[in-house]
Order: C-alpha cells, then sequence, then structure tokens
C-alpha cells in the first residue's frame, strides 16, 4: 500500500451523505468535505480502504459553479462547520438531496418540507469549547482529529457565546485540568457555562449554570450541563409545526423529554402528558419548568423508559432520541402502545431512516404521512427532522 500521506488530483462529481464531495480515483471512491461538485481538486490521502480513500482539501485546481469564497478565515483549520464554501441556497438543496439519499436507501420516497434558518451567522446558542492543553486557549476540534484549532472568533456563534469564547481564553486562574467549557446562551443574551474537570462538570467564575429561555410557550430553565437546542430562532419554527400537527389531541406521551423544550408546547395542546427523561437532573429541571408556568397536566417520569410502562389510554407519541436511535425495545413498545399518531423529531436522518423502516415493519405499525426538515446548523451538514407518523391498523 503507498503511503497514505500522499497528494491526489480528484474532479468531484456529486454528493454523498452527509454532505461530504465524491470524486474517483483508479476506481475508487473518494469522499473529500468541503468541496463542491465541479470542484477539481487535490486532496490529501487520508485513510484508504479496498474500495474507498478518505481524504482532506489541499488544494483547490479549478474551483466548481457552486463554489463561494468561504467568509470564515478559519475554516479550513476548523472542524465545526463543512458547507460554508457554498451559497446558502446551495446548502439547503444540498441537504435536501442528502436526506432524500438516506431515505431512499430504505425504501421510503416522500415529499421534504425544506425550513431555512432564519439567520446564516451568529445563530449557535450551545457550543462545546475544547481547550488546547499547549497555550490554554479555547476553541474547536480540528477535522478528524482530537486537536484544537484556538480561533479568535467565530462566525456562527451567537454575540454572547462570541463574547464568552474570547473571554475563556483571556481568563487567568482557570485550573489547568479544565479540558473543555459547555456554553449555553439565551435569547435575551444571558449566558451560563459548565468545564469539564476530568470526569466532573464544574463552575466557571462570572457564569451562572442555566439560562432562561422562552421559545413561545413559556419560560423555559435550561442547562449549560445539559441538552438544549443551538438554534432558538428555528427550535421556535419547529413548535410552531408541532402545535399544527397536534391540535385537539387527548393523552400524550413524550420519550428522552430533557427539560421540556417539546413539552410545553405540547402540554397546551393536549388533556394530559406524560413525560419520560433517564436524566433525573434534566427531569427534575422539567418538572420545575412546567410548574413555573402553571401546567397541571403534565408528569415528569425519571428513568430509561425501557424499563417504564406508556399510559394505557395513549393517543398520541412524540420521541426525540439521541443521534443512535431508538432501541430495538422501543421501537416495539412504540408499536404496542395504543398511540394512533407519532412524531418522531430526530438529529440524524441515518437512524431516523432506520427507525422509519422498522416501525412500518409491523403489521399494526406506523405510516409516513409528512416529514419537515430544519436547518438547525446553517454551514454544517447537520439536519434537524420531524416526522409525523399515523397508525396503520388501530390496535383492538
Amino acid at each position: 500500500m503507498q503511503p497514505i500521506s500522499r497528494l491526489i488530483s480528484v474532479v468531484i462529481e456529486k454528493y454523498a451523505p452527509p454532505g461530504n464531495g465524491l470524486g474517483f480515483y483508479q476506481d475508487k471512491a473518494v469522499f473529500v468535505p468541503q468541496t463542491a461538485v465541479g470542484d477539481e481538486v487535490l486532496i490529501r490521502v487520508e485513510k484508504e480502504k479496498k474500495r474507498y480513500l478518505l481524504g482532506s482539501l489541499a488544494e483547490i485546481i479549478k474551483p466548481g459553479p457552486d463554489r463561494r469564497q468561504e467568509p470564515c478565515p478559519h475554516y479550513a483549520e476548523c472542524g465545526g462547520c463543512d458547507l460554508l464554501h457554498l451559497p446558502y441556497s446551495a446548502q439547503l438543496a444540498l441537504k435536501k438531496e442528502m436526506l432524500n439519499q438516506v431515505l431512499t436507501g430504505v425504501g421510503i420516497t416522500t415529499s421534504v418540507k425544506m425550513v431555512a434558518a432564519p439567520n446564516e451567522f451568529a445563530y449557535r446558542h450551545r457550543a462545546h469549547f475544547r481547550r488546547d492543553p499547549q497555550s490554554g486557549n479555547f476553541g474547536f476540534l480540528r477535522r478528524r482529529s482530537h486537536q484544537v484549532a484556538t480561533i479568535p472568533a467565530c462566525l456562527i456563534l451567537a454575540p454572547a457565546l462570541a463574547n464568552m469564547l474570547e473571554n475563556l481564553s483571556r481568563a487567568k486562574g482557570l485550573s489547568s485540568a479544565i479540558t473543555a467549557c459547555y456554553g449555553l446562551a439565551g435569547s435575551g443574551g444571558a449566558c451560563a457555562a459548565a468545564a469539564e474537570n476530568g470526569h466532573r462538570l464544574v463552575a466557571i467564575p462570572g457564569y451562572a449554570e442555566s439560562v432562561m429561555e422562552n421559545y413561545g410557550f413559556g419560560e423555559l430553565e435550561l442547562a449549560a450541563s445539559g441538552f438544549a437546542q443551538a438554534n432558538p430562532a428555528v427550535t421556535r419554527l419547529m413548535l410552531q409545526d408541532l402545535s399544527n400537527v397536534c391540535r385537539k389531541e387527548g393523552t400524550a406521551a413524550e420519550l428522552y423529554g430533557g427539560s421540556g423544550t417539546f413539552s410545553l408546547a405540547l402540554a397546551n395542546l393536549v388533556k394530559d402528558l406524560t413525560v419520560y427523561e433517564s436524566d433525573p437532573k434534566a427531569a427534575a429541571r422539567g418538572q420545575r419548568n412546567v410548574a413555573r408556568n402553571g401546567l397541571k397536566n403534565v408528569k415528569f417520569v425519571s428513568g430509561r423508559v425501557e424499563n417504564k410502562s406508556l399510559p394505557a389510554n395513549l393517543d398520541i407519541l412524540l420521541v426525540d432520541p439521541p443521534r443512535t436511535g431508538l432501541d430495538a425495545q422501543v421501537v416495539e413498545k412504540i408499536v404496542h402502545s395504543r398511540a394512533s399518531k407519532l412524531i418522531y423529531v430526530s438529529c440524524n436522518p441515518a437512524t431516523l431512516a432506520r427507525d422509519l423502516g422498522r416501525l412500518n415493519n409491523f403489521a399494526d405499525g406506523f405510516i409516513l404521512k409528512s416529514l419537515a426538515a430544519y436547518d438547525m446548523y446553517a454551514g454544517t451538514t447537520h439536519l434537524e427532522v420531524m416526522a409525523l407518523l399515523e397508525r396503520r391498523k388501530l390496535l383492538s
């Protein structure tokens, strides 16, 4: 085998999920991030397998028609963004194409409603800053690397988080044991932080542990150390669509409810709501959030949903699992429930497509009725998807 550090010339012919450029070299597929269709590029081979190569962009010999000058000077070294070399309209078209490819791969053909982000830049309100052990400064991981790119400013961070990144690198007296920091900014500009010190999360002087947010359905406490949606503007659009498909429902359940981002919206649309969350701190925070808003029809249940029973008289079910998707045991639990409507929110189209196939495999399973994709992370290949499914045959 030739040394993997060699340089080769490739023409990008198309895209491959989640949005890498795809070319060919000596009958092998070559996958290259940060490239556009029509690009003639020189790539550095990073990994070679029997049928394909993984490469990084070394030089653009001739740009393709869709390529633009990337607006971020740190784009080449930082692994946070993947698509800044494309105009925003081309980013949306690419993401829709990739989603359709993933769905088609499991035999699903459907119309996709693509929802653009209101802001292409300065939208990100949640970030995971990494610390460079040599300089002590903070930044983001380089692509396919554990090394840190300590950039002075980030184009996609909300102003409050951009200030946090700058302040962290300037801060005096931070323990050398701190390796990373979670940052969360509310829409009003308040910031929260939690630092990683070994296997512990510790406070950062000058920052609270949580912020208050409002997506249009009431005040919500969100912790820097917990899960929170990164783009408040897009989250509001998702919740508005959720309220449109859940009108006048009876009894509902939500799996992987976190601190209640979707719960507050759903609680205003149903008679009773049971929310399941495995993290006891998040579940307790969620219960405080519903109490803060005077909602008497919501109950948070702490613990793994695999070990819990769903309500017997269930009408609607909402799931928002981690990137790994639904465990096979949870799929069976959903199918054997009495829910007639299922809303599946996903941050990973690949596992969503897999699970849609699983849910449809049962005689009394669920059929996909509509699907919307939300550009929660402009400039990246990530996509948030909300699928509406209905029961094929109601259980007797």
